[in-house]
């Protein structure tokens, strides 16, 4: 055993969340090594903005979705002088482009160490942790931030295994794998019509598939366009509204009634959403997901004009068609599959040559494909989401574990904080997250700096052939 050299913060993922989070840890010029693990080679993309097409835009202008809180012009500025010279405040640009940015902040700053690994298992061990990798190599570490981003879809009933060996169910909307081998005249059928869904389609497009796309959901409806408005200076549901879901809306209804735009007074709820979420009762919550959930993401999470413009004119054209209802069973077919739909008491089928799941991640953590995560929720370290969902964690990260503990050296930001709050996938919100758990990671490690910490090797990253040794 012998004295550590200095203090360690392990974050896991290499993502927009965890990739800003380290940079602000540089930038506050925090006392400790900043290990990123994440198994691509570059960090600030993840999976959303790693897509191959520039079809496939931000859907949030470039006036509203700057890195730095303080700075809402940055990303602008950047992309007028490295992609769009004409770029405005209210320009949409490409997904692809976005991850460059973020990845070219990181080439600012020096400290940040990336180990192309994943996490496996973690484990208490005072006064930190060690992480396994599965490379086989150790990280020990004072701090731990999950940063993990999105994990695929849940799985759906009625699947097939022939249907799913054959390709002709396709689970990944992002592999290549779903857009391989595909006849361009043949049908496709989307599983979602949320915002994958929406990229799906695109992609296809792109790619030179001509044949009709059939999209089915529950509700049978895509999410709505950005329009420009005139700004509401006073927040739509205003304090001291009783926290419930049918106050939450008359309130809302009342504005619009009042001639506020819908989208005005969406927006006009940003700073305050999770604050009104987390006065609401648990029932209260329960009835928002049940009835409203997607209502509001169809109007809070919409669209970028050029691409709903698509939207409208496939529609239009027929080679885009909307069907409402849910699905039954997916079986294979000698030209694809056929989707059975249920609707009502009815049950229609419809000929495909292939089916792609767009319903979007999977927030049951428990059943996700991750070692890690398995491994946390096995130790009681980890805990669901109040419903169900995501993580449980206190409003600034920390993890709550089965036994009701705050974590004092894990922490999560990103869509895990979806089990406790309603907002915290878009780019406003995850820039705040790293902001403030940076300052969050620097001020737990002031607090212990008097703490004598003991370790089995000088090095907190130990390669295979290190610990042969």
């Amino acid at each position: 055993m012998s004295r550590r050299q200095s203090k360690v913060i392990a974050i896991i993922g290499g993502g927009v969340s965890g990739a800003l989070t380290a940079f602000h840890l540089i930038q506050q010029r925090v006392n400790a090594r900043v290990f990123v693990i994440e198994p691509r080679a570059q960090l600030g993309f993840g999976l959303a903005y790693s897509t191959p097409t520039l079809r496939h835009l931000l859907n949030v202008p470039a006036g509203k979705i700057s890195a730095f809180p303080a700075e809402p012009e940055h990303f602008l500025q950047w992309l007028r002088t490295h992609y769009d010279p004409q770029a405005t405040a209210a320009t949409f640009a490409p997904r692809a482009v976005f991850g460059r940015y973020i990845s070219s902040l990181m080439a600012t700053v020096r400290g940040v160490e990336q180990v192309q690994a994943e996490v496996v298992s973690y484990r208490d061990a005072k006064p930190g942790a060690v992480l396994t990798l599965s490379d086989g190599a150790t990280l020990w570490a004072d701090l731990v931030v999950l940063a993990t981003g999105n994990f695929a879809p849940a799985p759906l009933h009625g699947i097939t295994d022939t249907a799913r060996a054959t390709g002709a169910y396709a689970h990944d909307a992002w592999g290549a794998a779903t857009y391989s081998k595909l006849d361009p005249d043949s049908g496709v059928t989307l599983i979602g019509t949320g915002l994958t869904g929406v990229d799906v389609l695109l992609r296809l497009r792109e790619a030179g598939h001509r044949g009709t796309i059939t999209a089915i959901s529950r509700h049978g409806v895509f999410p709505k366009h950005h329009a420009a408005y005139e700004p509401s200076l006073d927040c739509a549901i205003p304090d001291g509204t009783t926290p419930t879901c049918l106050e939450y809306l008359r309130a809302l209804r009342q504005v619009i009634r009042n001639g506020v735009a819908w989208r005005a007074a969406i927006d006009s709820l940003r700073a305050t959403t999770n604050d009104l979420w987390m006065e609401l009762p648990r029932h209260e919550q329960v009835r928002f997901r049940r009835h409203l959930q997607r209502r509001w993401d169809v109007v809070r999470h919409r669209m970028a004009p050029s691409i709903a413009d698509v939207i409208e004119a496939e529609l239009a054209a027929g080679t885009l068609i909307l069907r409402e209802g849910r699905l039954a069973g997916v079986e294979n077919h000698a030209s694809g599959a056929i989707v059975m739909i249920r609707k009502g008491g009815v049950l229609e089928t419809i000929k495909t040559g292939r089916v792609i799941n767009c319903t979007g991640p999977n927030m049951n953590y428990r059943g996700v494909d991750s070692a890690l995560l398995q491994n946390l929720f096995a130790q009681g370290l980890a805990s669901s989401g109040a419903l169900g969902g995501g993580f449980h964690t206190t409003r600034l990260g920390a993890l709550i574990g089965a036994d009701g503990k705050i974590s004092e050296k894990l922490f999560n930001l990103g869509p895990g904080r979806l089990g406790t709050l309603l907002e915290s996938i878009a780019i406003p919100e995850l820039r705040m997250q790293a902001v403030e758990m940076a300052a969050l990671l620097a001020d737990r490690l002031k607090s212990n700096s008097s703490e004598d910490s003991l370790l089995m090797a000088t090095c907190p990253h130990l390669t295979k052939s290190e610990q042969a040794a």
